[in-house]
């Protein structure tokens, strides 16, 4: 287990903790990622920019992408596939894979959040007085389109709703889910 001390402490970090405990937020993340290759550091960040009433321009979302993208590569990506690879085989017969897939699970959350970090550095926001869901929407969207989601499905507007909705629990489901439509 990675010491708290050793994770970063920063209000966008702290947002995606307790986002990504809300209901249905994890499993959507995960599924637009696999999905559609996108990045939960970015999904989140276009939330928490929305709670900070900050409509984020392509060109910023580009360079945000483009700053993460071999950091993600090289280290998220190769962590989060050992993690899964000794959760789907069957590693029964080596002693403490469990706790190696643990350890391996506790080394991509500290990656996930020096990414989370380096973003906040890099364009750091403050929540605002007027958060805006609608501008959390606005930001996934562009989002989406930079990285080439042609087609939002109706299970995307379910999944992206699930997660403007982590950032804005008290945004009533249907509404969340208007936002995209």
């Amino acid at each position: 287990m990675i010491e708290a001390d050793k994770l970063p402490n920063n209000p966008f970090w702290n947002f995606s903790l307790e986002s990504y405990k809300q209901p249905g937020v994890a499993p959507a993340c995960l599924v637009l990622q696999d999905k559609h290759d996108l990045d939960v550091n970015l999904l989140l960040f276009c939330c928490w920019a929305g709670l900070c009433s900050r409509l984020l321009s392509a060109i910023e979302l580009t360079g945000m992408i483009a700053g993460v993208e071999a950091w993600r590569d090289r280290v998220i990506e190769p962590l989060r596939d050992v993690r899964r690879w000794i959760k789907q085989e069957n590693t029964q017969g080596f002693r403490q894979s469990d706790e190696l897939r643990q350890g391996v699970k506790d080394l991509e959350l500290w990656a996930e959040a020096l990414q989370q970090n380096y973003m906040h550095l890099q364009m750091p926001l403050r929540q605002s007085e007027r958060p805006s869901p609608e501008i959390a929407a606005r930001n996934l969207v562009v989002y989406l389109e930079l990285c080439e989601v042609a087609t939002i499905g109706t299970a995307d507007c379910a999944d992206l709703a699930a997660i403007v909705r982590g950032g804005f629990p008290e945004l009533p489901p249907l509404e969340a889910v208007w936002l995209f439509q």
